[in-house]
């Protein structure tokens, strides 16, 4: 879901270029003469094209990291069990009184609760941070193109001002 959001708030950062680009073209007079100059166009190019492929770079991070964080997340989750792998009656004798059932299984002679693996929890706890904070800076890469787009696109000439 993170990425996912993630990818809709750089959608965002183009719309909002787009307005603020949209709001500084003036319209042609009556004579057919024009003030947005060339020199306009082409700071409104490239601020466009800053925003972008900032924001096409970003989206590719934030795609990657996703894709890689979500399927090492869910292998993690999947690996433990809270039933145990063997079945009950393959770990316990007829004589045991073991009340905990399918969730105890025999290792080394001693019995743990599949539940109760330590540190898996931890590592997946571990790997979503990971994936945060590298989501959070490829986030970064489309707002650095957001910046330099708006400071691109303040740069203006007039045509027909003397």
């Amino acid at each position: 879901v993170i990425p996912i959001v993630m990818a809709g708030v750089i959608g965002i950062y183009g719309l909002i270029v787009a307005v603020i680009l949209s709001q500084s073209i003036s319209s042609p007079s009556n004579s057919r003469q024009t003030s947005y100059s060339v020199y306009t166009s082409m700071a409104h190019l490239a601020a466009g094209i800053c925003c972008g492929a900032s924001g096409l770079a970003a989206g590719c991070c934030i795609g990657i990291i996703g894709d890689y964080g979500i399927r090492n997340i869910s292998y993690r989750a999947s690996s433990v069990g809270v039933f145990s792998q063997t079945p009950d009656y393959a770990t316990h004798s007829e004589g045991d009184d073991d009340s905990r059932g399918l969730l105890s299984a025999k290792k080394g002679g001693t019995d743990i609760a599949m539940d109760e693996e330590p540190g898996v929890a931890e590592d997946q706890n571990k790997l979503f941070v990971g994936m945060l904070i590298m989501l959070i800076f490829s986030e970064a890469l489309a707002l650095y193109g957001l910046i330099t787009a708006l400071i691109v696109s303040q740069h203006v000439y007039s045509c027909g001002k003397n």
